[in-house]
């Protein structure tokens, strides 16, 4: 039996911690990423909202380039629990809310590259730059993923985010 993909499009603004995520599994799937411009600084807070009104998630920087807290759903954890070290130098793990480990490994060959792994070793996700023309308008991102449970995508499109933000600005 064929595995099914589905596509997500990372499109407005190209920063991790700014944009909208859109596309379609077996609903139509909408995510907004949304921070203050005024960067990391006291009280800097990410939210991401589904379906442009639902708060699924929210991340609290601490003040300069350091993690704080990450709200998901009711779960309130450390950020840095969702990058954990993870099985090699290019992964970073978190532990779902349903007790299952998961690890985003940053790709060797194009470092703008992630791909998601249940832990041991079968992928379910990648993210792939991806600067096209699509139908939902410009994209800067895709992200491909083979499962079906809403709170495990939510939980790595945080993770995601925190993997780039980290990989681009250091903590």
């Amino acid at each position: 039996m064929a595995t099914t993909t589905y596509d997500l499009f990372f499109t407005g603004r190209d920063d991790p911690r700014s944009c909208v995520v859109i596309g379609e599994d077996t609903k139509p799937v909408y995510f907004c990423f949304e921070t203050p411009e005024r960067g990391l600084g006291p009280n800097t807070r990410t939210t991401l909202s589904r379906n442009n009104k639902d708060v699924c998630a929210r991340l609290d920087w601490s003040p300069g380039n350091h993690l704080g807290s990450a709200t998901i759903g009711s779960r309130r954890i450390p950020m840095s629990h969702l990058v954990l070290h993870g099985s090699s130098n290019n992964a970073r793990a978190f532990i779902s809310g349903e007790g299952k480990r998961f690890e985003w490994r940053r790709r060797l060959d194009t470092p703008s590259s992630y791909d998601l792994y249940a832990v041991p070793n079968m992928q379910i996700a990648a993210f792939r730059r991806y600067a096209h023309e699509t139908a939902v308008g410009p994209s800067h991102g895709l992200f491909q993923y083979t499962f079906k449970n809403d709170l495990l995508l939510v939980e790595a499109l945080v993770a995601l985010c925190l993997n780039r933000w980290i990989d681009l600005y250091g903590v």
